[in-house]
């Protein structure tokens, strides 16, 4: 079986002796970085049920005081649970002997020995929250992918700009500045990021600072509450013109949520559509030498308002929820007291309609 090594971010911290060791350098990060508690305990169960996965034949029993590994429904290892419930080198041996005796008893095992610690790190993985991943590689963890694709377009109609932002990546705020410092004759601007699920969040937090002169952009918080990271504007006003639409919608997640509460909560825009995904929360890259990576959620991210994102999304100012294209915008703008759902608008030009007749309406 492969030797594992950890990384944060490309940060190596060497190589381990022992696979034993491995483990409980891997459990350690996990529950070091985690946002919330987590027992060592319950994450070493949660790896080695992950061995069913490799071989339906493998079955792992829990106890009060002792874990047994089964196959084919006979006894292969029984193992006394450490006296120190706490003791993580003591629960990394457990996990390393248990992978051991089912690769010598299991031809399965044996045969897909290379994968087994993929797939036992995402199913444990899987015990922590919903955002919490384990991805094949570091380019899917960090959606580099993205940079491939068109994530940015725009045209102008009369006085608006229309801007549509797909992801926000390393070209997101080059692309911002150059189409705003180009255009000329322009009375209202128009973001559509209905869709955008996210991306990199430090470039939503400068493609805010474009237009914030001053204040707080978002801020973080991990486990200990009590410790906050701010994010504020730091540069000079970018663009100074006035009325801004954001347009969102039930798939608008992540950094996308934090672009658009932030110009909201901070009077410089009007947000259009339906409730937001509620993608709040950032995550730690835990690399394995398999070159797959564990993402685990260590902190949680804040509107200006101090507003928590996660499971939460952001509220518009006008909510689109199974409205039809043919819909009064009128009545519509003199009805908005009820809840607001998540929903896909994209295949819409609803919310974009809306944000037109309020500009007409100087609303």
């Amino acid at each position: 079986m492969k030797k594992i090594f950890l990384c944060l971010f490309g940060l190596y911290f060497g190589v381990f002796a022992k696979e034993a060791s491995a483990w409980s350098n891997v459990f350690k990060e996990v529950i070091d970085s985690y946002v919330y508690y987590v027992e060592i305990e319950d994450l070493a169960v949660a790896t080695l049920k992950g061995l069913q996965k490799v071989d339906k034949k493998l079955r792992v029993g829990n106890d009060s005081s002792r874990i047994t590994l089964y196959h084919d429904g006979k006894v292969i290892k029984v193992l006394r649970k450490p006296d120190d419930k706490k003791n993580i080198s003591a629960w990394g041996n457990i996990v390393n002997q248990f992978i051991n005796a089912a690769v010598e008893k299991s031809i399965i095992a044996a045969e897909h020995d290379f994968e087994i610690i993929d797939i036992l790190a995402s199913e444990m993985v899987k015990t922590l929250d919903k955002d919490s991943k384990f991805y094949k590689d570091i380019e899917e963890a960090s959606n580099i992918g993205l940079r491939n694709k068109r994530t940015f377009a725009s045209r102008q109609e009369d006085e608006v700009l229309y801007i549509k932002i797909a992801a926000f990546n390393k070209q997101t705020v080059t692309e911002l500045k150059n189409i705003l410092e180009n255009i000329d004759d322009i009375r209202a601007l128009i973001i559509d990021l209905k869709g955008c699920p996210g991306g990199m969040t430090g470039e939503a937090i400068l493609a805010v600072d474009l237009f914030l002169d001053k204040g707080i952009i978002a801020s973080t918080r991990g486990r200990n509450k009590n410790e906050e990271t701010y994010y504020s504007a730091v540069d000079e006003k970018f663009w100074n013109l006035s009325p801004i639409f954001i347009l969102v919608d039930g798939d608008t997640a992540s950094s996308a949520e934090i672009f658009a509460v932030a110009l909201q909560e901070q009077g410089l825009a009007k947000v259009i559509g339906t409730k937001t995904k509620g993608k709040g929360s950032m995550q730690k890259l835990i690399k394995l030498e398999t070159g797959s990576v564990l993402a685990v959620t260590n902190g949680f991210f804040y509107s200006p308002a101090a507003n928590n994102l996660d499971g939460v999304g952001v509220k518009p100012d006008v909510c689109t929820f199974e409205m039809l294209e043919n819909k009064d915008i009128a009545n519509l703008l003199k009805q908005q007291n009820g809840s607001c759902m998540a929903e896909s608008r994209e295949d819409t030009n609803f919310e974009e309609n809306v944000a037109l007749f309020m500009l007409k309406q100087n609303l």
